[in-house]
C-alpha cells in the first residue's frame, strides 16, 4: 500500500538501512512515492527519462530472509498505479546481497557504470 514519508521513515531506523547517508530524517516529502508491504518499503522517484522510475528499498530486520514476496507486492502495486515503462535500480557491484535480492525480484542487468570508487550494476524491471 502507498504510505507517507513519515511512515517510510521507520524502515530506515536500523543502521543497516542507512547506507549512502539514507537516514530517516532526510527522506524527501516531494518527488518520491513510498509503498510498503510488511517489512519492505519501496521508494520510487522519476528518473531522467519519461516513464522510467528508480527504485530503492529499505527493510526491517525482522523481515530478513523473507522479503521476496512483499517486495514483489510493492513493485507490482507501484507498477499498477503509475504504469511506468521501466523501473530501474543501480547497485554497487560489491553489494552482492542486494544484487542477489534484485535478481530474485526479476530485475535484469541493463549494463555497468565504472566509477573511480567501483563498478555500479544498472538493472531494470518491467511487469
Amino acid at each position: 500500500m502507498r504510505i507517507t514519508v513519515g511512515e517510510a521513515r521507520e524502515y530506515l531506523t536500523h543502521k543497516s538501512q542507512q547506507i549512502y547517508d539514507a537516514k530517516p530524517e532526510v527522506l524527501p516529502e516531494a518527488g518520491v512515492e513510498y509503498y510498503a508491504a510488511g517489512p519492505v518499503c519501496g521508494m520510487f522517484h522519476p528518473a531522467f527519462w519519461p516513464g522510467v522510475w528508480m527504485a530503492h528499498y529499505a527493510v526491517k530486520p525482522e523481515g530478513w530472509g523473507q522479503l521476496v514476496t512483499p517486495a514483489k507486492r510493492v513493485l507490482n502495486e507501484f507498477w499498477d498505479t503509475e504504469q511506468p515503462e521501466r523501473i530501474i535500480g543501480w547497485t554497487p557491484a560489491s553489494n552482492r546481497a542486494a544484487l542477489a535480492f534484485s535478481k530474485r525480484l526479476g530485475f535484469v542487468v541493463d549494463g555497468e557504470m565504472n566509477l573511480p570508487n567501483g563498478k555500479i550494476i544498472m538493472q531494470g524491471w518491467a511487469k
